[in-house]
């Protein structure tokens, strides 16, 4: 079935010449969809913040003469090469996490979420419940890329604070 056929069946169904499941099922979509993007908009804000903390780690991590601890002693330059490295693996985990969460609608290159067998309309129950797998997962990824972000992003508050005190 053509992408015309499949948004033809959906117009019948949102004019009222289908069933009240086939309705209901246009809706589930509909709000499955909804959620779906408010993840991608979510997602997109946690891997702006994410290369913020990244950058300025990878500066104070990487570049030996932006050493902020150069003056401290071995203890305080010991934890801050932990947190600084620690901080920094986080945050770049945080974003692995975050990069599968961001995805261009399946329907952009050809491939359909819903498989339509038969030429009949593809918004059945198995579509219904794929989709709704697509935002457990992405919400789950999106969930431990954010936890990972604050311990990053806690990380680096700390490496900031302590070569702030010393």
């Amino acid at each position: 079935m053509s992408l015309a056929q499949a948004m033809l069946d959906i117009a019948r169904v949102e004019v009222g010449s289908s069933t009240p499941d086939d309705k209901a099922r246009i809706r589930a979509m509909d709000r499955l969809r909804a959620l779906l993007s408010v993840l991608d908009s979510k997602t997109s804000v946690l891997l702006r913040f994410n290369a913020i903390v990244v950058a300025a780690l990878a500066y104070l991590v990487v570049v030996r003469s932006a050493d902020p601890f150069a003056e401290s002693g071995a203890t305080i330059k010991a934890i801050g090469f932990v947190i600084g490295h620690v901080s920094l693996l986080l945050s770049v985990v945080s974003c692995g996490f975050a990069f599968p969460v961001i995805n261009v609608e399946p329907g952009f290159f050809g491939r359909r979420l819903d498989r339509i067998a038969d030429g009949v309309l593809g918004f059945d129950d198995a579509a219904l419940k794929r989709l709704g797998s697509l935002v457990v997962h992405r919400t789950w990824l999106y969930s431990r890329a954010w936890q990972l972000a604050v311990a990053g992003g806690t990380g680096f508050a700390i490496l900031v604070a302590l070569a702030t005190i010393h």
